[in-house]
């Protein structure tokens, strides 16, 4: 093949290839621009319809007049219930809440869609909007004549194609007879400019020069600019992928991104767009998340969810919060005060009021003025022990573990036995030997909580105290004679200040913390707490500590 033969399929190819893709877009932009105006139409006739009233669309004048348009306009209730039609008999129509365009109105989206009509049979426009907050009004056009105008403006289209090929065809035979040298020489020049390349060939030409000069810059600055946008991007996608929060970008109707952590929260797998979600809980929290409020919060299978709202233009930014366990805390902190103020204020008064009488009568009888002391004194370690406790309580909560303790069993209870005086209770004890990898001083707290819970309360004259290893779990357990605690309450006895039913409380009673801080303990160590029925008759309250 000679050079002149190469310089012009050079020349005519691009030049060809050139045109048909800006005839091709011109047509693409002809055919759109058409069927923007033909939805103009439809648009313009959906709010002259908006503004007639209900009662005068079902009449013949209008009917006809829509025929004579060829005009379908149709009633939707929020149901789905057609309640007028022009193209037919709205009793024998079906259910059209899934159709597209009108699931996409009552989601807040006005919708242009092209289908074939399930009624008639005719292959139609539709445009379909809300009217009222529960009715959706919808018009149509058939798409012969669009489709028509659209084979016209295509048949133009080629022809002025071909002639134009024709004309490039003789352009460049023309010009390749006298450029193939220099065409040569500047694609040898581009290609160089390419690779950055800053010492060029001169054409004699500075605005030729200049431009390969600038090209070779700025694709090595796009080259550096490419490498640069990539690492930001694989940052920032690591850092949405992995924060707390749900990540929804939304534009129009379409998804744009969500992190997994939405999806989770949301506990519902995004779609693509919006009008694909049919689930009708899910359209109502997206509703809630979508509204005007920059902030709001709702409930979601029993969590609360906080989302934050912020739009720019067309784009959507949806940012949710899993706030279901500060909420639970904040109630959990304000059930806490209110019982530390009951069980504190109760031994207070008592104080208070026996030390006025004491002031107030200073010639009492030594036998009252003993009772009274006795009774400041009493309400003095009662207080103490809630205090004792609550620090415990605090202690356990901010406990960090640190290096793993070693303790002995043997001097852990022998320390027990030391400190509990069991009066008219017999204890037997089953218990294994050896070390274990557990604070001793918690050993100590569950085991003297226990058989002290189980001494005060119990109407049985037998406790039995069981201490096993068990592989890599230290069980220990206590076994009382009755009553038995109801199941409803087995679970809300290791709560604060919790108090069970008088058949169990008695005339004795504790802190109300103790079985708080044998739970607290159990937790510490990865384990767990629990009371279960006896065969005695009586409850086996069952701690297993997992050794560190």
């Amino acid at each position: 093949m000679t050079s002149k033969n190469k310089i012009f399929i050079m020349i005519f190819l691009p030049a060809a290839l050139l045109l048909i893709a800006g005839l091709a877009v011109i047509e693409q932009k002809n055919r759109t621009l058409s069927r923007v105006q033909f939805e103009n139409q439809l648009k313009n006739q959906w709010l002259l319809v908006s503004e007639i009233q209900r009662s005068s669309l079902d009449t013949e004048d209008f009917r006809r007049i829509s025929q004579t348009l060829g005009l379908r306009v149709t009633l939707i209730a929020g149901g789905g219930q057609v309640l007028f039609d022009t193209g037919g008999d709205t009793d024998a129509m079906e259910d059209h809440s899934q159709r597209e365009e009108i699931r996409n109105a009552f989601l807040g989206f006005p919708m242009t869609v092209v289908r074939q009509s399930r009624t008639t049979g005719v292959h139609s426009i539709y445009y379909a909007r809300m009217v009222a907050p529960d009715m959706v009004l919808r018009v149509a056009y058939a798409v012969d004549y669009f489709q028509a105008m659209e084979k016209s403006l295509l048949t133009q289209a080629f022809s002025g194609l071909v002639a134009l090929v024709i004309v490039v065809a003789v352009f460049a035979m023309l010009i390749s007879r006298q450029t193939g040298q220099t065409i040569r020489a500047l694609t040898e020049a581009v290609n160089e400019a390419k690779n950055g390349k800053i010492d060029l060939p001169t054409f004699n030409s500075e605005a030729l020069d200049g431009a390969l000069y600038a090209l070779s810059t700025t694709t090595r600055e796009l080259k550096d600019a490419a490498s640069e946008n990539s690492r930001l991007s694989t940052r920032l996608g690591y850092i949405l992928e992995h924060i707390l929060e749900g990540v929804i970008l939304i534009q129009d109707d379409e998804i744009i991104y969500h992190n997994d952590r939405a999806a989770r929260i949301l506990n519902f797998k995004l779609p693509k767009r919006l009008s694909e979600i049919n689930q009708a809980a899910m359209i109502s929290v997206l509703s809630k998340m979508t509204s005007d409020n920059p902030e709001t919060e709702f409930q979601l299978g029993g969590r609360i969810i906080r989302a934050g709202y912020n739009h720019d233009g067309p784009a959507r930014l949806i940012v949710l919060h899993d706030v279901s366990d500060r909420e639970k805390y904040l109630g959990f902190k304000t059930d806490l005060i209110a019982n530390i103020s009951h069980e504190l204020k109760t031994p207070l008064t008592l104080i208070m009021a026996t030390s006025e009488l004491i002031v107030k009568d200073n010639k009492m009888p030594e036998d009252i003025l003993l009772k009274f002391l006795n009774s400041i004194f009493n309400n003095c370690k009662r207080l103490n022990i809630i205090l004792d406790d609550l620090i415990s309580l605090h202690r356990l909560e901010n406990f960090e573990g640190g290096q793993p303790a070693e303790a002995s069993l043997d001097e852990v209870l022998a320390d027990v036995k030391e400190l509990l005086n069991f009066k008219d209770k017999k204890v037997t004890w089953n218990c294994d030997q050896g070390v274990v990898r557990i604070h001793s001083s918690h050993i100590l707290s569950v085991v003297t909580n226990l058989l002290t819970n189980a001494v005060k309360y119990s109407t049985g004259s037998e406790i039995e105290v069981g201490v096993r290893k068990k592989d890599n779990v230290l069980e220990i357990s206590v076994s009382d004679g009755g009553p038995v605690i109801e199941l409803a309450e087995r679970e809300r006895i290791f709560e604060r200040f919790y108090s069970l039913s008088q058949s169990r409380t008695r005339e004795r009673s504790g802190s109300g913390l103790g079985l708080s801080i044998v739970k607290h303990i159990a937790r510490l160590y990865g384990g767990q707490a629990l009371v279960t029925e006896n065969e005695h008759g009586g409850n086996t309250f069952i701690v297993r500590l997992l050794q560190r």
